[in-house]
């Protein structure tokens, strides 16, 4: 059976050598599984899950589920997964990326799994692109799991928190990675258990996977609160516009990082008036490096627009306007300054986790996609997983040209409507992509000169978009469409024999996968097609061998350039921009490793505290750490004691009095003096405490001890999150002229940590004997 290729090791090898047999046992199962009863059919899938219950593992058990779900597919929705889509689905299982080609039938293979995993108990996951894709799949493919006795739920965003833990008990959820990671950070900020909505991590099958797990992988979903602090992005953004790339400041496009020479930052200081690292506001630094990375990575109309006097974000994978979509840590107010919009107040992030970071969260992590061929080492680096290629079920009928080059874009584009007009009359219906928003309205308004009707699907209209795919497989429709804007919707043919859909791609060029998933369009489930590429020698990124760089100039205006040797160069340049844009995705992830680690070690303490309390015994050993560290820190001699007393009577009601204090510091942190001192002052904060039990009564005390340190905890790690973003930015400046930053940034957060931990220890112990509490 040669249904799949493989790249990599590990769990995709482990797929590759075991679906033969897991099929064959599959189809061996069928005619007793057709057989059974719709009830009996159902109560099988019950049976397993009591065998897994037993000790049986899910591979032991795949088989037999994998054929349950076939038949009740089949009863449900009159669709009878093939081999490919079993061999995907066993794929999926043991955790791999699976490449499965448009039309192959994606949404219906994630069921086989999903259904398998729900044997735990521990509930399902499947994360798709965007919300229009959830509702959509969890729709479609309900009744199947119902049919099986399983709930399957949807994810939505305008559910209230009390229907958000019911979605949530369900066997099967449904819903977009943003989704799901804010409903994780709101459960870290809760005080109670019965406010958490999610159980644990256990199983996610990610769709459109190149997306949400590449494209997307440094998405930081917030939870933010209005900030305190200076507003100052309007001068700095005007600032910015009088400093010199390569002068005044370098910019790293891999690593998106923009770095002020010595010179720049000699002339930002004394522009400013003030220290940019050593003065008084600890997030000028920060400040200063926001107003340059809008100004030269951040492009109007690529990445950003403005409608209705207010920034919206573009999504850089499908050209959606994003309007709830926020940048963070500064970015969007220092965008408003740099269009000269009313700056938004700044805020400050309660709780954030990166998309990647998220994923990482689930033991049990797989993906599909249309394309996964060439981002294999990213799938695996990125997390561990191996991609799998599963073949088609039918033949590729799909004739691809190779890529062509015209001397300009003016004659790429009149060659775009002089073959989209031949095809159009033909009765074919036509589909023109690119990669920029740009292109995409000069390609609209070259077919509206030669009078061509169209639809145009682009940052401006998704609104429509599964209107205006669905409609774009009718004889003579032509279609205009922004990088992947319509994923998830299949364009069917409306007449099945006809010539198929024709593909015309333009440049300018941004990554192979793009390509593949544009002329994917074409040809699906073995429907004719045909795909071709128009470039130009204007594309920014076409790198071609120094003696066709003057094809652009002598070659006749609407003539393109075909050459073995461009071609090649083609595919270099493809190569080079994905390797590219990998990196950049590994250099973001390098620092938002430190930050997860962070995170992990605080969410850990926080959820023993929200299941098991803070016990009295947990108090009385933090108040004696903090005491005894208070006393040792101290100075010896006189000069501390009434600096020590403040301290202590900061924090709890001391009645240790000054001589004592005196006493104790006579002599050095090692003496007996300063023993007998710290023993003082430890004992009398424990019987303040005892005494704070007794006065609260034993439930009061046991709910505010828990409290008070969720709360403590969540102001801490707010306060973390912003130092960490502050030390980040200001390492990028002061590094500008060598050094790394990111061992630096290591170093400093772990410093950070140390400082945060040590703040959670006395403003809880502060907390404890302060906070006044009405019992009523």
């Amino acid at each position: 059976m040669s249904k799949f290729r493989l790249f990599g090791g590990g769990k995709a090898r482990n797929a590759f050598e075991r679906c033969p047999g897991w099929v064959r046992a599959i189809d061996l199962a069928e005619d007793d599984t057709h057989r059974l009863s719709d009830s009996d059919l159902a109560q099988s899938l019950s049976g397993l899950r009591q065998r897994h219950q037993n000790g049986e593992s899910l591979d032991d058990l795949l088989a037999e589920t994998f054929a349950i779900v076939r038949e009740a597919a089949v009863r449900t929705l009159g669709e009878r997964p093939f081999h490919e889509q079993l061999i995907g689905g066993a794929a999926l299982h043991l955790g791999s990326v699976v490449e499965m080609r448009t039309g192959e039938g994606k949404t219906l293979t994630a069921v086989l799994p999903a259904c398998l995993h729900a044997l735990a108990g521990k509930g399902v996951h499947v994360l798709t692109a965007n919300d229009y894709l959830a509702a959509r799949d969890a729709e479609w493919m309900g009744p199947v799991y119902r049919f099986l006795g399983l709930r399957s739920a949807l994810l939505s965003e305008d559910d209230r928190s009390d229907k958000r833990d019911t979605v949530y008990n369900a066997d099967v959820v449904y819903g977009t990675p943003s989704g799901f990671a804010y409903d994780y950070l709101r459960d870290n900020l809760t005080y109670t258990k019965e406010e958490v909505v999610q159980h644990g991590h256990f199983s996610a099958i990610v769709d459109e996977a190149d997306l949400v797990m590449l494209d997307e992988v440094s998405i930081l979903p917030q939870i933010t609160a209005p900030a305190d602090g200076p507003s100052d992005h309007a001068r700095l953004a005007g600032l910015a516009t009088r400093l010199k790339r390569d002068v005044h400041y370098e910019v790293d496009e891999v690593r998106r990082t923009v770095s002020p020479t010595e010179q720049g930052m000699a002339l930002v200081e004394d522009w400013l008036g003030a220290a940019v690292y050593s003065g008084d506001d600890v997030g000028l630094a920060r400040r200063v490096s926001l107003a340059l990375q809008v100004k030269e990575l951040y492009v109007k109309d690529r990445d950003y627009a403005v409608v209705d006097g207010a920034i919206r974000i573009i999504d850089a994978a499908t050209q959606r306007l994003l309007t709830d979509r926020r940048l963070g840590t500064g970015l969007d107010q220092a965008l408003d300054a740099k269009e000269g919009l009313t700056v938004r107040r700044e805020r400050q992030a309660l709780a954030e986790i990166g998309q990647h970071g998220y994923l990482r969260l689930y033991p049990h992590l797989a993906g599909m996609a249309g394309v996964v061929k060439g981002e294999g080492e990213a799938y695996r680096d990125f997390y561990g997983l191996e991609a799998l290629i599963v073949a088609p079920r039918r033949p590729v009928r799909r004739v691809d040209h190779e890529p062509v080059v015209y001397p300009d874009d003016a004659a790429m584009l009149r060659a775009m409507r002089k073959t989209v007009d031949e095809k159009r009359a033909a009765g074919r219906p036509v589909l023109v992509g690119t990669a920029s928003d740009e292109i995409a309205s000069k390609i609209s308004l070259t077919l509206q000169a030669g009078g061509i009707e169209h639809d145009v699907l682009d940052a401006r209209n998704h609104g429509f978009e599964a209107e205006i795919v669905a409609r774009a497989g009718h004889p003579g429709a032509v279609t205009v469409l922004t990088r992947m804007a319509g994923r998830g919707v299949d364009i069917r043919l409306a007449e099945p024999e006809g010539p198929g859909l024709f593909v015309l791609g333009l440049g300018p060029l941004t990554s192979r996968r793009l390509e593949l998933h544009l002329r994917g369009r074409a040809g699906r489930w073995g429907d004719p097609g045909e795909s071709a590429f128009f470039l130009s020698f204007e594309d920014p990124h076409l790198s071609l061998p120094r003696p066709f760089e003057r094809l652009g100039d002598a070659a006749d205006a609407d003539e393109p350039a075909v050459n073995r040797l461009i071609t090649r160069s083609i595919e270099a340049t493809l190569n080079r921009l994905s390797a590219r844009t990998t990196e950049k995705s590994a250099h973001a992830l390098r620092y938002a490793a430190v930050q997860e680690e962070q995170r992990a070690a605080v969410y850990t303490r926080r959820k023993d505290i929200l299941t098991n309390g803070f016990t009295r015994e947990q108090v009385n050993s933090l108040v004696e750490k903090v005491m005894r560290s208070f006393v040792i820190d101290a100075r010896a001699g006189t000069e501390d004691v009434e600096g020590l007393s403040t301290t202590i009577r900061n924090h709890y009601p001391a009645t240790v009095g000054l001589d004592v204090i005196a006493a104790g510091l006579s002599g050095d942190p090692t003496s007996k003096a300063r023993a007998d001192l710290i023993e003082a002052v430890v004992r009398d904060a424990l019987s303040a405490s005892a005494a704070r039990e007794s006065d609260l009564g034993p439930d009061v005390a046991a709910e505010l001890r828990r409290r008070v340190m969720l709360a403590v905890m969540n102001q801490q790690w707010a306060v973390q999150l912003r130092d960490l973003d502050d030390t980040r930015d200001s390492l990028f400046l002061r590094t500008a002229a060598g050094g790394d930053p990111l061992t630096e940034y290591r170093r400093a957060a772990s410093r950070l940590a140390a400082r945060m931990w040590k703040e959670i220890d006395e403003q809880f112990v502060g907390y404890w004997f302060s906070v006044q509490v009405t019992i009523t």
